[in-house]
């Protein structure tokens, strides 16, 4: 029996999966389509293809997100979603091979959905399985000095997950629910208020991912169309990086506030760490420009933004695979 050793990250709303020898080979939002009659299912789509009859609101479909927030609210769509996933980028067959995973997760996940998760990965044909937290992958991506300790914070589309460890003690773990949808939403009030336009949060968040910024007064601008309630017609207009800015600066800082708070509660030798090593910044929402220098205004400590924020997780995940030292695992 062939062996295929795979790292899989849960996102809030999102399953990337690695495998050893290849790299990247999945990243799928956490959809699951199926066609449901006379008491029978047949699956109609999963991933990309699943979220776009969502967004389009196909008649006799029915979709399902059986992952939100990282953790799985419906046992037996995860189940089929995952195992529809793994069959669709693994070659192999899959019942014919052993499948091994690192699994990544955010740092306050609880033992209970800890377990779920690893039973429905099992029931999708993950044989053996260890897991780890987010932020231990993302010191091995950065190839950190062991002994240092650094915030890591993680901001994803729901949720932003904060973390304090080195490569021999989680310190830290907690997660927020705040994140890069909620950037969405302010920016589709902001063109509420001062464009009198109505627009889509999926709108808001094309804007966010092409011109979104925050540096000071960048004039950078994209058209966008939204509609005109008084007069009930569609509308071109343009938006500036700068207004994006007043949008969603308030986002980032609350999670800077979040930063403060928590070193201002860790005992005296975590917190001289943090004032040396400093805090380091992933995941989707971290990938905007003028992050760096915002944050460096905002907080009295160290700073770093690594160069693939988004992929950050997975691709030390992958690099634990073939890791021949110790790392921290969760135990449960």
């Amino acid at each position: 029996m062939s062996k295929i050793d795979l790292a899989i990250k849960f996102g809030s709303n999102e399953i990337i999966i690695y495998r050893k020898g290849y790299g990247i080979i999945a990243k799928e939002p956490a959809f699951l389509a199926v066609v449901e009659s006379d008491k029978k299912m047949k699956v109609k789509a999963v991933g990309k293809e699943a979220e776009k009859l969502f967004l389009s609101k196909s008649k006799n479909v029915t979709v399902y997100q059986p992952i939100s927030n990282s953790e799985i609210i419906n046992e037996k769509m995860a189940d089929i979603m995952l195992g529809e996933i793994l069959h669709k980028v693994i070659e192999d067959k899959v019942f014919l091979t052993s499948v091994n995973a690192l699994v990544a997760v955010p740092s306050a996940m609880t033992e209970k959905q800890l377990l779920l998760l690893r039973k429905v990965l099992h029931q999708a044909g993950v044989s053996k399985m260890n897991f780890v937290q987010n932020a231990v992958c993302v010191r091995k991506e950065l190839n950190l000095d062991p002994h240092a300790r650094v915030m890591v914070v993680d901001i994803g589309k729901y949720i932003t997950d904060i973390s304090i460890l080195n490569d021999f003690s989680f310190d830290f773990g907690r997660m927020y629910f705040v994140g890069g949808y909620d950037m969405d939403k302010s920016i589709t009030t902001f063109i509420a208020d001062n464009h009198e336009l109505e627009v889509s949060d999926l709108t808001s968040e094309n804007i966010k991912n092409e011109i979104a910024s925050l540096y000071d007064r960048d004039m950078y601008s994209v058209d966008y169309i939204g509609i005109d309630n008084v007069n009930e017609k569609y509308v071109k207009r343009d938006i500036t990086a700068h207004e994006i800015k007043l949008a969603i600066a308030n986002i980032y800082d609350q999670i800077f506030e979040f930063i403060k708070e928590i070193i201002k509660s860790q005992p005296k030798e975590i917190a001289i760490d943090l004032h040396n090593n400093g805090v380091v910044f992933v995941g989707g929402a971290s990938a905007i420009s003028g992050l760096y220098e915002y944050a460096k205004k905002k907080l009295d400590i160290p700073v770093s933004v690594i160069e693939n924020p988004s992929d950050a997780v997975i691709l030390g995940a992958g690099k634990l695979l073939s890791a021949d030292s110790p790392y921290l695992k969760i135990n449960f």
